[in-house]
């Protein structure tokens, strides 16, 4: 169990509500489906993922398994409580896969040039987490 994240279903949460705020921020979505990626994020402590499919005309994410026939082009795999603070912007992406914090396999540029895109999201992750009852996450 994290620092912050105590069960992954308060991660899950988080990240629904999150990609629920792109339709309020509609470059950032143009954005990201521009990039088209097919992205799997694996997290510990305590264990999810969550794949977020960005290929075709809108985005989909997937909680708690990959789907059969779905192949990620990349992987992240972080503790969850890295990614919560990631969504709150208290973790540099660059750094973080520097570091260790963050590892990485297959072909991370998309996602390099995607991090800068995502900045929008970090306050619509805290207004969703305020908004939600779930205001003791914030750090």
């Amino acid at each position: 169990m994290g620092k912050y994240i105590k069960d992954i279903e308060q991660l899950y949460k988080g990240v629904a509500g999150l990609f629920g705020s792109l339709d309020q921020l509609p470059e950032v979505k143009r954005k990201v489906l521009k990039t088209e990626l097919l992205l799997e994020l694996a997290y510990d402590d305590p264990d999810g993922i969550v794949v977020v499919d960005a290929t075709g005309d809108d985005i989909k994410l997937y909680m708690g398994e990959c789907p059969a026939g779905i192949e990620p082009k990349v992987k992240l795999m972080m503790s969850a409580d890295t990614a919560h603070l990631f969504w709150l912007g208290k973790i540099n992406f660059i750094m973080a896969t520097a570091t260790g914090k963050i590892k990485t396999a297959g072909n991370v540029g998309g996602v390099i040039k995607l991090v800068p895109v995502l900045e929008p999201l970090f306050k619509a992750y805290t207004d969703f987490l305020r908004g939600n009852g779930m205001a003791d996450l914030l750090v």
